[in-house]
């Protein structure tokens, strides 16, 4: 399936067995790609799903209206009870969030497996390995 976003190749996968949505981006989030990136969370969690994990790992830059709209989808997913988590680890994702302070709010992992296992656990925050990328 393509990407709405930038057209690229994204993955979606909804695991019955644990009410887990997995949902890829690839390619910018900036002032270009924001509405539909917004677009696309609130379809997201418009279906209220249990836990929502964001795999950034294919996101080439993070810009200011991207960290907003990051914020914006977790307090969406806040309010209606969601466990909201973002993947990323590239310094082009995590930088953004770090010098904004929005990683001590959201909850970023390093990899898709430690994202579902906190899930699975109902832990909300586990440190991302800061890589250089």
């Amino acid at each position: 399936m393509l990407d709405e976003i930038t057209g690229a190749e994204t993955a979606h996968d909804r695991l019955a067995e644990e009410d887990v949505e997995f949902c890829s981006i690839a390619g910018p989030i900036d002032i270009g790609t924001v509405s539909a990136f917004r677009t696309r969370m609130a379809a997201r969690l418009d279906s209220a799903p249990p836990a929502l994990v964001m795999d950034l790992t294919g996101v080439t830059f993070v810009g200011a209206t991207g960290v907003a709209a990051l914020i914006a989808a977790n307090a969406r997913a806040e309010q209606l009870g969601t466990f909201f988590a973002i993947v990323a680890d590239s310094r082009r994702v995590l930088r953004p969030l770090q010098v904004t302070g929005v990683d001590r709010r959201l909850s970023v992992y390093p990899t898709l497996t430690e994202a579902a296992c906190a899930v699975e656990r109902g832990v909300s925050r586990i440190p991302a390995q800061r890589t250089a990328g």
